[in-house]
C-alpha cells in the first residue's frame, strides 16, 4: 500500500440498477486543502437514491453527502480545525465567485461540478479498489463521498460542533434538515401569522414544517399521500393536514388548501417532490404576492406548466438549494432550536447499524418505511 493512501470500506454503487455493495478501497491521503473524516454514521438522501437510480452520476461511485465524523488527519493548509474535532459535513462551494461573496454558497458558480462530478476540483479521483493499478472509482461526492468509513472534505463544507452532542443524530443537518428549515427561514423568511402549504411530508418538508411553527407561521398547511406522514406532521407542527387521494382532482384540492387560510390562498407554498404538477399545485394555493419554493428539481428535462396570467397578481416561483443556507452559521443554529426544545428533528430519524446495511438502509427511504435514515459505522457510537 502507498503511504499517500488509507484502506477504507465503502457501500459502492456500480450500476443504476445494482444495490449498493460494501467494497474494500484504497482513498488518497488528504491533500494541502483537505480533511481526513473518520466517518462515525451517515444520512440516506433522496439525492443520492436519485443519483444512482437515474444514471445522473459516474460508475462506480462511493455516494452519500450526510455524513458525521472525527478529524483524523489534516492537509497543511488547513487551518481551522484540530485532529479529534467533531464535524458534520455539508455541500461545497468555491467561496470566490459572485455568489459566494454575497453570501449565497448553495448558488456557487462551481456547485454542479464540486458536488456532483465524483472527483476533486482538479478533476483527480480520489478512490481506487483494492487490487486497481490507479484510481478507478469515483468519490468526492458533495466533496464527502460519506458511504465509506472515511472521507476527504475541504474547510468549506466542514462544520465543527461540541463533542458532547450526540455525534449520529447531527448527520440529517448536512443536507436535508437543513434544505428543508432553510427555506422557511432563508429562502421564504416566513413571518408570523401567515399561511404555508408544504407538499411532501418527507425529511425535507417535515423540517419545514418545524422551521414554520418556529417561525410563528397561523396556518401550517401539510399535504402528502401517505396518511401515516401526516399524522407526523401533525405532531410536528402542522394546523392541518390533507391527502391528495381524498379529492377528485387538482382542482378541489387547491381550493380546500385555500379555503383553510381564509384569505384567498397562502402566503407560501413549498414543493419537495420534484413532481411537476404537485408543482403546479403548490403554486395555485398562493394568493396574489405568494411565493412558491421549489425544493426537488427532478431530473434534467423535466418542465412545469404554469399559466402566465398566474403570475400577474406578483405571485413567483423559486428554485431553492439547500435552503439558501450558509453551513457553517445555519447547522450551529438548529442545533441551539433543537437544545431548546423547539426543532425535534431527531424525531425522523430511524438508525441503521453497520455499512452492510446500507442498502437496507436505501431500500426502506425508498418505500417510506422510514423518514430519515441513518447508518451508523462506528458501534461506539450506536
Amino acid at each position: 500500500m502507498p503511504e499517500n493512501e488509507i484502506a477504507i470500506q465503502a457501500a459502492v454503487a456500480y450500476a443504476s440498477d445494482q444495490p449498493l455493495r460494501t467494497t474494500n478501497l484504497m482513498l488518497k491521503a488528504p491533500a494541502e486543502n483537505e480533511i481526513l473524516v473518520r466517518i462515525v454514521a451517515s444520512g440516506v438522501c433522496h439525492t443520492d437514491i436519485m443519483t444512482k437510480n437515474k444514471g445522473l452520476c459516474v460508475f462506480p461511485i462511493v455516494l452519500g453527502h450526510e455524513g458525521v465524523g472525527i478529524v483524523a488527519a489534516l492537509g497543511d493548509d488547513v487551518s481551522e480545525f484540530e485532529i479529534g474535532d467533531h464535524v458534520v459535513l455539508s455541500y461545497d462551494y468555491c467561496g470566490q465567485c459572485p455568489q459566494c461573496e454575497v453570501g449565497k454558497p448553495s448558488y456557487c458558480n462551481d456547485h454542479g461540478s464540486l458536488n456532483f462530478s465524483g472527483t476533486r476540483p482538479n478533476g483527480e479521483k480520489t478512490h481506487r479498489s483494492e487490487n486497481g493499478a490507479s484510481s478507478d472509482v469515483f468519490g468526492s461526492f458533495f466533496q464527502q463521498s460519506s458511504f465509506a468509513t472515511y472521507a476527504l472534505s475541504h474547510e468549506t463544507n466542514t462544520i465543527k460542533v461540541d463533542k458532547d452532542l450526540p455525534l449520529p443524530m447531527l448527520a440529517p443537518l448536512g443536507c436535508g434538515v437543513q434544505t428543508g428549515a432553510g427555506t422557511v427561514f432563508n429562502t421564504l423568511a416566513v413571518e408570523a401569522d401567515t399561511s404555508i402549504a408544504i407538499f411532501g411530508c418527507g425529511c425535507v418538508g417535515l423540517s419545514a414544517i418545524m422551521a414554520a411553527k418556529v417561525a410563528g407561521a397561523k396556518n401550517i398547511i401539510a399535504i402528502d399521500i401517505n396518511p401515516r406522514r401526516t399524522i407526523m406532521a401533525k405532531e410536528l407542527g402542522a394546523t392541518h393536514t390533507v391527502v391528495p387521494g381524498d379529492f377528485t382532482n387538482s382542482t378541489e384540492l387547491v381550493e380546500h388548501v385555500k379555503s383553510i387560510t381564509g384569505v384567498g390562498g397562502c402566503h407560501y407554498a413549498v414543493d419537495t417532490s420534484g413532481i411537476p404538477d404537485v408543482l403546479r399545485q403548490a403554486f395555485d394555493c398562493c394568493r396574489p404576492l405568494g411565493v412558491t419554493a421549489m425544493i426537488a428539481p427532478g431530473v434534467p428535462g423535466m418542465e412545469v406548466s404554469v399559466e402566465m396570467l398566474g403570475l400577474l397578481p406578483g405571485k413567483s416561483l423559486r428554485g431553492v438549494v439547500q435552503g439558501d443556507s450558509q453551513s457553517k452559521v445555519f447547522i450551529p443554529m438548529l442545533i441551539d432550536l433543537w437544545k431548546s426544545g423547539q426543532f425535534p428533528f431527531d424525531r425522523l430519524i430511524t438508525t441503521f447499524e453497520s455499512l452492510d446495511n446500507m442498502e437496507a438502509a436505501v431500500s426502506a427511504m425508498s418505500t417510506g418505511d422510514v423518514i430519515k435514515p441513518v447508518v451508523i459505522f462506528d458501534k461506539s457510537f450506536a
